[in-house]
């Protein structure tokens, strides 16, 4: 006799760990450019290139790549663009890891401040949120059925479990133009730019991804025109893409988050040869994790009234998907802008990230809190032809969800759309964002898998010490199972003999059990 065999793969995520890096570097202005009178604003992004799996810790690579516009000084102040990038290395300590297991990062940029040293050197300091999470993958064959095994008496399970078939980064290019309105001046010089991916929808397909969202676009720039003052574009882009994914099939369960990586705003000319186009160039990172229920049917135990079988187990830890939401919290905020007496004339531009501060895991639900960083580029009455505030809107929500133990694992991928800031006032603004919350919980199990089994001889003398029939009460741990494989007797003979049609019994059941 021998098993019939199917293997499991399970991926199950054994460490969690959230830590900060901080970088700051000095950065020379070129020659070329003007002395420094006011910085504007600033921003970022992080593009990690390694990550791998050490003893007892995980090591990230990566490269923020910052942008800053600044006002020159001078009788005939300007405004100017720097831009430059910071590689950095980052050990996180995780507890029970080593080379064979798989991990992710998800580093996120909390904060980025560019300073004046002098009118010729800048600081940039920022904030790294890394999130690291490392997986241990196992492939086990596991018993499905007996061949071959007359008189063998065999017990089934069936178990769920959600396989993760897919988890890879990956990368989309983006290449849109943007022809600026006839009645702005020619392009002379793009002096900031902002490009974001948001409202994304990402469906799986068979060996492929289809992805939806929109394109937000923000440039300022120089007219052509000297005596012009600079100049603002704002256009949004639908995009759509289908991306090549091996192994995916229409109905599977997706998870994605999708951050901007590198990426170039530059100008090229019309049909007529003038500079009024805005070529964006970008790609899109994403990390993509693709889930499948699988039902399995295992043999659960074996056992014989005629010889002596021990099975050999393996236990299994796996996890089952229980639930996926995407919650959104809205979140409007009042905001006194600008400095003292200072009269506001116009919201330029408004852009942000959404930072998890705490999640609390409750019986029946999730609580997260957060903040909302949000940078304001407004024009006010004055000198300065451009200004910049970074607001922190912070935010609370709970999420309802189904019973929770303390085993299973919350996942929450936060996002933000629908980001607005309008003018109420010459002094006030109105905060309003949504806030997406991508909620997964993985419910932990475990089974005791056969992979093997030993057979010899029975023991004759017990077997024989035995009575051939016995009247039993059934308690409240019994089963079928558990009485016929104590007196060496069959399901099937007890159902039989008792006339039972199932195999449910209760506590206080009278059974007659015969002796195989």
């Amino acid at each position: 006799m021998e098993f019939c065999k199917k293997e499991i793969h399970t991926d199950l995520l054994i460490a969690s760990k959230y830590s900060q890096l901080t970088i700051d570097d000095d950065f020379n202005i070129p020659d070329t450019k003007e002395d420094i009178d006011k910085i504007i604003a600033g921003n970022g992004y992080i593009v990690v290139n390694e990550v791998t799996s050490e003893e007892g810790k995980v090591k990230v690579i990566g490269t923020v790549y910052f942008k800053t516009i600044y006002k020159t000084l001078g009788e005939k102040s300007d405004i100017e663009v720097y831009e430059g990038e910071i590689p950095f290395e980052d050990h996180v300590n995780v507890d029970g890891i080593n080379k064979t297991n798989r991990s992710e990062s998800r580093c996120r940029l909390e904060d980025l401040t560019v300073s004046m040293i002098n009118s010729r050197k800048l600081e940039v300091r920022g904030l790294i949120g890394n999130s690291v999470n490392a997986y241990e993958g196992k492939e086990i064959d596991c018993a499905t059925d007996l061949i071959g095994g007359q008189g063998m008496e065999c017990l089934y399970k069936d178990i769920t479990l959600t396989d993760m078939v897919i988890s890879k980064n990956d990368v989309f290019k983006i290449r849109e133009e943007i022809d600026i309105q006839d009645s702005k001046p020619n392009i002379k010089q793009i002096l900031w730019s902002s490009v974001e991916f948001k409202n994304a929808e990402i469906k799986a397909l068979d060996n492929k991804l289809s992805v939806r969202g929109e394109l937000e676009i923000f440039v300022i720039y120089k007219g052509a025109e000297e005596h012009l003052p600079i100049q603002y574009v704002f256009s949004v882009r639908s995009i759509y893409k289908e991306l090549e994914c091996l192994g995916a099939r229409e109905g599977m369960i997706i998870e994605t988050e999708c951050v901007m990586g590198k990426g170039d705003v530059s100008v090229r000319q019309d049909k007529d040869g003038e500079d009024r186009i805005i070529a964006v160039d970008y790609n899109v990172n994403m990390n993509i994790k693709l889930y499948e229920d699988k039902e399995y049917h295992l043999l659960n135990d074996i056992y014989s009234p005629s010889v002596d079988v021990k099975p050999v187990t393996e236990k299994i830890a796996y996890e089952n998907l229980i639930m996926r939401n995407s919650a959104k919290a809205k979140i409007s905020n009042r905001h006194r802008i600008g400095r003292e007496g200072e009269k506001l004339m116009s919201i330029c531009h408004v852009f942000g990230n959404v930072d998890i501060d705490d999640i609390e895991i409750h019986d029946e639900s999730v609580s997260v809190n957060g903040v909302v960083k949000v940078n304001v580029l407004y024009v006010a009455a004055g000198e300065d032809p451009l200004s910049c505030m970074q607001i922190d809107v912070p935010f609370d929500y709970t999420v309802d969800t189904s019973p929770l133990s303390e085993q299973d694992s919350v996942r929450i991928t936060p996002s933000m759309d629908m980001l607005s800031a309008n003018l109420l006032n010459s002094e006030e603004i109105e905060i309003k964002a949504q806030v997406n919350l991508g909620i997964s919980i993985f419910e932990r199990s475990d089974v005791e898998a056969i992979v093997d089994m030993t057979v010899c001889d029975i023991d004759y003398e017990k077997k024989a010490s035995m009575p051939g029939i016995v009247g039993y009460i059934v308690k409240p741990e019994d089963s079928i199972w558990s009485i016929a494989r104590k007196y060496y007797a069959t399901t099937e003979s007890i159902k039989s003999i008792n006339g039972l049609e199932s195999d449910v019994i209760k506590e206080g059941d009278r059974l007659i059990i015969v002796k195989g």
